[in-house]
């Protein structure tokens, strides 16, 4: 073979790319009547209401006010609440009859836009119940009136509050969904970067991780979303350029926390739907996570909506993953841990 054939060769040899590894994945299937009903029932209320909104992002919305739906869900009985002050925001302890000794520091959804005391009060308190865990329900700062960044930092301040209060990081669980489930891992990242201990395990529910929607719009997931309209990300990624212009921060939309340095991170589980627009996302952070090292599983269930582990109780597909959450921090926080902790 002469120098020429050689080097085409080579070159050719270079230019082939690997064949990815195949994520993590448990696949529970999924679907059925209840399903389909909440789904219709989002596609004709809410999902239009998003749509109008992310044409008029930049007005003066009463995000305020959609918190107060959740007072019209009912937590578990015996649940009680307790009001704790970080320091720039609140948070409550959510505790059941069945709390031990395990923490949940636990981040909510809403796009970084809505929820905060009561909204997510219902799903905190069955998971509080299920993982018999203290749960530190986090009311972090948001958009439009904060950036980004200051829900991270309060996230953080929320990690530091439990360990300051002499509980081990190997007795925390830091837990979220959608938005929550960035600020989850930008925790996690934050927390390794001032040298903090990890918590024993992450779990994210429906994680936002990208807030360029270019690929989630171009995947299947994106037609069959019950919740989210397809400008929806223009309209957020509107509000989270202005809201980082009035801080004085550099106006670019947040990084990923998939490009983040991931390889100390500890053991996680993400729950998505496969039908849910930021179905991609979890795809990708799982990806991000398996290449660094970290012992991830992803968990998919069929024909869902986003977060439809909110409607346990309803929705057999929601129970067996409020299960499998419980299951996960047995693994990562057992019981024998707590003793000799105790």
């Amino acid at each position: 073979m002469g120098a020429e054939s050689k080097a085409r060769a080579e070159r050719a040899r270079l230019s082939v790319v690997p064949d990815p590894q195949p994520l993590p994945i448990t696949r529970f299937g999924g679907g059925g009547f209840r399903g389909d009903l909440l789904a219709r029932g989002l596609r004709s209320t809410v999902k239009p209401f998003i749509s109008v909104w992310s044409r008029v992002p930049l007005l003066p919305w009463p995000y305020f006010l959609v918190d107060y739906v959740g007072l019209a869900l009912k937590p578990v009985g015996g649940t009680t609440f307790e009001r704790v002050a970080l320091p720039h925001c609140k948070a409550e302890i959510v505790t059941t009859p069945a709390t031990e000794d395990r923490v949940i520091v636990y981040l909510h959804g809403g796009a970084f836009v809505v929820g905060g005391r009561f909204l997510h009060r219902q799903l905190i308190s069955r998971i509080a119940e299920r993982t018999r865990a203290r749960v530190y329900s986090v009311e972090y700062r948001q958009l439009p009136h904060h950036p980004v960044s200051d829900s991270v930092t309060d996230a953080l301040d929320a990690y530091k509050h439990v360990l300051a209060s002499g509980v081990p990081a190997s007795n925390v669980i830091v837990m979220g969904d959608s938005a929550g489930g960035y600020l989850t891992f930008q925790l996690a990242l934050a927390a390794e970067r001032e040298g903090l201990p990890m918590p024993a395990g992450l779990v994210a529910m429906s994680p936002l991780i990208d807030f360029d929607g270019t690929v989630k719009l171009a995947a299947p997931s994106a037609q069959s979303c019950a919740l989210f309209p397809a400008g929806c990300f223009d309209g957020l990624g509107k509000v989270v350029l202005r809201a980082a212009l009035r801080a004085g921060e550099a106006v670019v939309l947040p990084e990923p926390p998939s490009r983040g340095e991931l390889a100390r991170l500890p053991k996680t589980l993400i729950q998505a739907s496969s039908a849910e627009m930021v179905y991609p996302d979890a795809e990708s952070m799982t990806a991000a996570l398996a290449a660094a090292g970290v012992d991830v599983e992803l968990q998919v269930w069929d024909h869902q909506v986003h977060v439809f582990q909110a409607a346990a109780g309803l929705l057999p597909e929601a129970d067996q993953a409020l299960d499998e959450i419980a299951s996960f921090a047995d693994v990562v926080v057992p019981d024998g841990l707590w003793a000799l902790e105790a």
